[in-house]
């Protein structure tokens, strides 16, 4: 007998000021109440509960706004008005006709924000951050000896349908750095084209460790994962590479090439008010918040980086085509 569908309203928002990975703990919850259809439209979903294997989605939220938040996942925490818990064997809401997402990879602080803020700008279906595929992605999920992991990409799977059923549309899915980890769990085969959002290593450890504490290593090994993700993507998909600054030098040029791969027109006039603004602004990672020692960090990454052992990788990583030194 299938385990019924339960929903409840929002009472309290908890962890509105964190950028944690979304878990079911991030409301405090009404009366609960069972049903055994599946909901109507109108649902987003927003994470895995792993504990009961079921996949969480939120109602109340404006879906326009949620596209033009720099963050879904933290959006959807602070507006969600009601949850819906559905367990895994249910599937997706919506079985036929959702087109796949299109996924945008990248080691973060790299203006992959700004971008996922161009593209809604000009009338592109997509969404930043979702943290249903983050939680997919984790090294837990993802490990061979863990007995779920196959059930695991297929909810976030059924999941990432529902949301471009929502979209009406292929969305293009910003992803959190940390899906860089496993691309091989999320891409669908149904839709082979990718993107890969880059920038030059140095101005990407001196954002990167201005705004989090990660010591040299920590932070060398979140790019080196990036370069991984790219190298599995270009031998796997059809992967277009957008860099952070031929965006910001010649934004017509590179909006240009990349609304040709996406088959999409993006219009310069609704990108304008976006280019130049903080696109992380009201967030917990908004510009202006360096972290203590940043400096001494800062030296010790690079020193990291520049090292024979490194080099080696990058090089074997075909780190070169990237143009990030």
């Amino acid at each position: 007998m299938s385990r019924p569908i339960i929903a409840a309203a929002v009472v309290e928002a908890r962890r509105t000021d964190r950028i944690a990975i979304s878990t079911p703990g991030d409301f405090r919850l009404g009366t609960v109440r069972t049903a055994k259809a599946m909901p109507d439209d109108g649902l987003l979903p927003y994470c895995i509960d792993f504990l009961r294997r079921r996949a969480l989605y939120v109602g109340g939220v404006d879906l326009r706004e949620a596209q033009a938040a720099p963050f879904y996942y933290l959006h959807l925490r602070r507006t969600a008005r009601s949850v819906v818990s559905i367990p895994w064997e249910r599937g997706a809401l919506h079985r036929e006709g959702a087109a796949a997402p299109i996924f945008l990879f990248s080691p973060g602080r790299c203006g992959s924000t700004l971008l996922s803020r161009v593209l809604f700008a000009g009338g592109i279906a997509n969404v930043s951050e979702p943290d249903f595929y983050t939680q997919a992605t984790t090294a837990v999920a993802v490990s061979p000896f863990n007995p779920w992991r196959g059930r695991i990409a297929f909810v976030a799977a059924n999941m990432g349908r529902d949301l471009a059923h929502a979209l009406s549309a292929a969305p293009v899915v910003k992803l959190r750095a940390e899906s860089c980890r496993a691309p091989e769990r999320l891409v669908d085969p149904r839709e082979r084209r990718t993107l890969f959002m880059t920038r030059g290593f140095e101005g990407w450890a001196r954002s990167n460790v201005r705004a989090f504490g990660n010591d040299a290593r920590k932070t060398v090994g979140k790019y080196m994962r990036a370069l991984t993700c790219h190298a599995w993507l270009r031998a796997n998909t059809d992967c277009h590479v957008v860099h952070y600054e031929d965006l910001s030098a010649d934004t017509a040029a590179s909006l240009g090439s990349l609304g040709r791969f996406l088959e999409h027109e993006i219009s310069g006039e609704a990108v304008n008010s976006i280019m130049g603004a903080d696109s992380q602004a009201g967030t917990p990672v908004a510009q202006g918040r360096d972290r203590p020692g940043w400096e001494r960090r800062f030296d010790e990454t690079m020193a990291l980086w520049k090292s024979d052992k490194v080099r080696r990788t990058r090089d074997r990583l075909g780190a070169d085509a990237l143009r990030i030194d």
